[in-house]
């Protein structure tokens, strides 16, 4: 009002700014109780599920059937269509559950009860639904249901309760059509077409008949599997290589997948093993190239083919497939390798071992006298292998040995305080007390037989005796044989070459074909000493005790013959009627089994050094794999179970290099001690006591070459024993000195021709070419079985020969010749000697071995008195040295020096021989010398000179 002396208050609902000459109402969605509010924003909100209108003091709720969803709500809205509310105040609608009827405001949920072909639109005055025809154009399921639109290629007229699809012949472009629209001329309206189509079959079928215009798809035909058809006026197609059609009506053809292959137009298969296929649509799979091969249905090519094996386990199968030759070896020599092979799973074939999963070298297992006990021993990694699938496993060494074995080539006993008998059978050893006996008790007992035997034989008047004196008469004759045919020599010969021989395999680790070198095997158990291996076997004693064994037994042996000897002698010694010094007793009791000693040093020298020398023989196994640096492990080849390069090894080889110098350098030093005092006796034909115990050293040998057996010793020693010390690693070295050493000393047989005896010579040198033969052999075999391991396949191109047996046999012939061509030498030798003519004993054939007693110079002194006997006796001096070579006859002309002293020639001479001619008995010098033979009762020869004319007479006239 104008004209007022005061302001109102403001009213509720409403807001008064400062100077307002009216309230203004709160706006819609806000109210307020309150009367002093200034601005419209301090009315307040309407909460959710109310509304408030403008000028409002009080929100209201709102009512069942509406909602009001947020604030500052200036009214509320109705539930829509199948949703309702049957609570006030509500800030939103409830979905109407499945079969029931909500029209829009619904406070609750009516049952639907509408037919097919109407729905439920609105409420009567009950509340309950009033059901409406559907419209056209859409499709009424009935029940609760609200009208559906029919989509293209379908239509409805009013009341339907579902949509027409439209038929052939018609289509329907749009949405909610009441009707289907007719297909123009030339077209194709399939059943349900929302489109006119081009007159045409649909993808995967054809026009049966081309010639035919298409009038229905009831006149396409489906296409048949192994072809696909585009669609259309197409006719199939088959499917081109690689790629498959598996059924029918088909628009395309499938490819085949990696790691398969189109067997036919209809089915894929899987590459077979030794194929691949990398791609897909392959009509067949491609080989893998050498050596590779595959599984089934494989993408690629990354195992090895059988005959190879896979080398590093480790390679990507991409690397493998790339460099297959890089990956891939053969299998190495006696393995199995199958497709799949790899180094650890490499197929061990019963008879044969490797030192290491990770080794391509296999070891055939040696029998050690037994019949194919090597492959008893060592199983292999065969598993089932009469089985169809063999099963190869991964193993360690010891794998491939049978149950029971252990070791290197299985050859130890797995049971402790067993060892190996007959090559695969471990038998419990005996105490060491026990054997030790026993082995004493051998000795004795040999020592004892031997006595009793040289005692026997020694029995004279036993030989007119019924039974012993048949077998002694017959020993005579069997020594008389050998004497005659001077087998000491020879025996000696062939007994060297035997223990050189004998060692091939082991010292030199030759690599000659078993069924080559199986005689030297059996032949080495004969040969060969080792009293400990009978009584001592290696895994019941330490190999130090054995050596200990091998090397004093023998020095025992020889101390107790000697000691026999000695007591003997004492023996005589104490019932002598005048006895010499004891000293003397004492010398001639040791050089009374002298020979016999000296026989067991010649036969014990070569076994024992060689067992000594064998203390550093060590046989080596390689562990590294082919493609890693170079590794092996060694073991003793006399004792298995010590490894080379360790402490224990190194304990045995110091006991070892004492025996050196017991045996080795002993013996050598002892011959060598024996031979130098027996010089001058043999240079002079004075026997003595010493040279007539030691001729077997000398007695085969002429003078000049009295040492021949310190070297024929020396040589057997370096090649039984002394090369072990060339490392393992470098055995081929071994063989090129050994044959070295031969080629030397056969040329040194040849050209000294050190024996009296001429097939002496010619045996000696032909044994030794034969052995020289023999390390020219093994040494081709072991480089070209080193060549073949290394380079497969080289050998033949780099040595020329096919196989190491071609190489054996070639020696082999090359042997029979040579000894052929020996023995045609000797036969021809031999009958040229027998054409000279000299006086041999009828007992050995041979020219008499003259001595001289002690003291003694000359055989024979010639008598003669120099005017009518010198020609003579010259004669008779020149043609006694042609039929008697090396007799030493005394002929002034040669050798007086002093005719005062001719009693002394006489006393040096052995016999006097008296040339009676003219004037003889007159000359004094000639009665000197008939007097001094008289006094010192030489034997005497009178030879007459009877014709005249050569100044003889008779005996009277003389």
């Amino acid at each position: 009002d104008t004209g007022a002396t005061g302001c109102r208050d403001c009213e509720q609902g409403r807001y008064c700014a400062k100077g307002a000459s009216a309230p203004l109402p709160c706006d819609a969605g806000t109210y307020s109780d309150k009367t002093n509010l200034a601005d419209a924003s301090e009315c307040t909100d309407a909460s959710p599920g109310h509304f408030a209108t403008a000028g409002s003091t009080q929100q209201t709720a709102c009512r069942e059937g509406s909602f009001a969803n947020g604030t500052r709500n200036g009214a509320c809205e109705l539930c829509k269509e199948g949703h309702y509310q049957d609570k006030s105040a509500a800030a939103a609608c409830v979905r109407c559950a499945a079969g029931k009827f909500c029209p829009q405001g619904s406070s609750r949920e009516l049952d639907a009860q509408c037919k097919a072909g109407t729905y439920a639109r609105l409420t009567d005055r009950d509340g309950d639904p009033e059901c409406l025809d559907c419209p056209a154009g859409s499709s009424c399921a009935g029940g609760g249901a609200v009208p559906a639109v029919c989509s293209p290629g379908t239509a409805a007229k009013p009341a339907q309760g579902q949509c027409t699809v439209c038929g052939v012949g018609t289509y329907q472009p749009d949405s909610g059509a009441v009707g289907c629209l007719e297909c123009a001329p030339g077209t194709l309206c399939p059943k349900g077409s929302s489109a006119e189509l081009p007159a045409s079959c649909p993808a995967g079928f054809y026009i049966g008949n081309a010639s035919t215009t298409l009038k229905s798809l009831d006149d396409c035909i489906g296409c048949a599997p192994g072809s696909f058809c585009a669609g259309g006026a197409a006719q199939p197609t088959a499917c081109a290589p690689g790629s498959i059609a598996p059924s029918g009506n088909m628009s395309a053809c499938e490819l085949c997948s990696i790691g398969h292959f189109a067997a036919s137009n209809t089915a894929c298969e899987e590459c077979e093993a030794g194929t691949y296929a990398a791609s897909e649509g392959l009509s067949q799979c491609t080989l893998c190239p050498h050596p590779l091969s595959s599984k089934n249905g494989n993408v690629t090519c990354s195992i090895c083919k059988e005959g190879f094996y896979l080398q590093d386990a480790s390679a990507l199968p991409d690397d493998i497939f790339r460099f297959p030759t890089d990956y891939c070896k053969p299998c190495p020599p006696s393995a199995e390798c199958s497709d799949n092979t790899a180094l650890a799973t490499i197929g061990v074939p019963a008879g044969y071992w490797r030192a290491s999963p990770s080794s391509a070298v296999l070891t055939a297992c040696r029998d050690f006298g037994g019949d194919r006990a090597g492959e008893a021993r060592c199983a292999g990694n065969e598993r089932g292998a009469k089985q169809a699938s063999r099963r190869l496993e991964e193993a360690g060494s010891d794998e491939y040995c049978a149950p029971g074995f252990t070791g290197p080539e299985c050859q130890l006993c797995d049971a402790s305080n067993h060892y190996l008998v007959d090559g695969d059978t471990c038998r419990e050893c005996a105490a060491v007390g026990l054997a030790m006996g026993r082995l004493a008790g051998v000795a004795l007992g040999l020592c004892a037989a031997c006595a009793l035997l040289a005692w026997a034989y020694s029995m004279q008047s036993w030989r007119h005796r019924r039974y012993i004196g048949a077998a002694l008469r017959l020993t005579d004759r069997f020594v008389a044989w050998c004497v005659a045919i001077g087998l000491q020599a020879k025996a000696k010969i062939l007994l060297g070459f035997y223990q050189v021989v004998i060692v091939l395999s082991t010292t030199y680790s030759a690599r000659l074909p078993e069924k080559y070198t199986g005689w030297t095997d059996k032949l080495s158990g004969a040969v060969s000493v080792d009293w400990s291996g009978i009584l001592l076997p290696s895994q019941c004693v330490n190999f130090s005790l054995r050596l200990l064994t091998i090397a004093l037994s023998p020095v025992g042996l020889i101390a107790l013959l000697l000691l026999i000897g000695v007591l003997v002698r004492i023996r005589r010694w104490q019932t002598a009627p005048e006895r010499p010094r004891f000293s003397a007793a004492v010398r001639s009791g040791i050089l009374d089994l002298t020979p016999s000693g000296l026989i067991l040093i010649f036969c014990f020298v070569p076994s024992v050094s060689a067992s000594i020398f064998r203390s550093w023989s060590c046989k080596a196994y390689v562990v590294s794999p082919p493609y890693a640096s170079f590794e092996q492990i060694s073991y003793m080849r006399q004792d298995a179970s010590v490894q080379c390069d360790t402490a224990e090894h190194d304990s045995i080889t110091t006991i070892a290099i004492f025996l050196i110098f017991l045996w080795p350098f002993g013996s050598l030093a002892l011959f060598t001690l024996l031979l130098i005092p027996c010089h001058k006796a043999l240079s002079t034909s004075t026997p003595t006591d010493l040279s007539r115990a030691a001729s077997f050293l000398h007695r085969e040998y002429e003078v000049r070459w009295y040492w021949w057996e310190a070297l024929d010793l020396l040589r057997k020693i370096i090649l039984t024993g002394v090369v072990v010390l060339i490392p393992e690693k470098r055995s081929f070295v071994r063989l090129v000195l050994a044959t070295l050493i031969c080629s030397c000393y056969t040329v040194g047989l040849a050209v000294a021709t050190p024996f009296k005896r001429i097939e002496d010579d010619v045996l000696a040198v032909a044994i030794n070419l034969v052995l020289l033969l023999m390390f020219l052999g093994a040494s081709w075999t072991t480089l070209f079985d080193a060549i073949e391991e290394s380079c497969e396949g080289k050998a033949e191109s780099i040595l020329g020969w096919g196989s190491s047996d071609v190489i054996v046999i070639s020696m082999s012939i090359l042997v029979g010749f040579a000894l052929a061509l020996f023995l045609i030498g000797a036969v021809l030798a031999a009958r040229r000697v027998a054409k000279i003519k000299t006086i041999r004993l009828k007992k050995t054939k041979q020219a008499p071995e003259l001595t001289l007693a002690k003291g003694l110079t000359w055989h024979l002194f010639n008598s003669h008195i120099w005017s009518t006997g010198q020609d003579a006796v010259g004669n008779i001096k020149s043609e006694l040295q042609l039929l008697v070579p090396g007799l030493k006859i005394f002929l002034d002309v040669d050798d007086l020096k002093d005719i005062g002293a001719l009693e002394e020639y006489i006393q040096h001479s052995q016999m006097i021989l008296f040339f009676l001619s003219c004037g003889y008995f007159r000359s004094k010098n000639c009665l000197r010398e008939i007097r001094s033979s008289l006094e010192m009762d030489k034997p005497i020869v009178l030879v007459q000179e009877a014709d005249p004319e050569k100044g003889g007479g008779t005996l009277q006239a003389l």
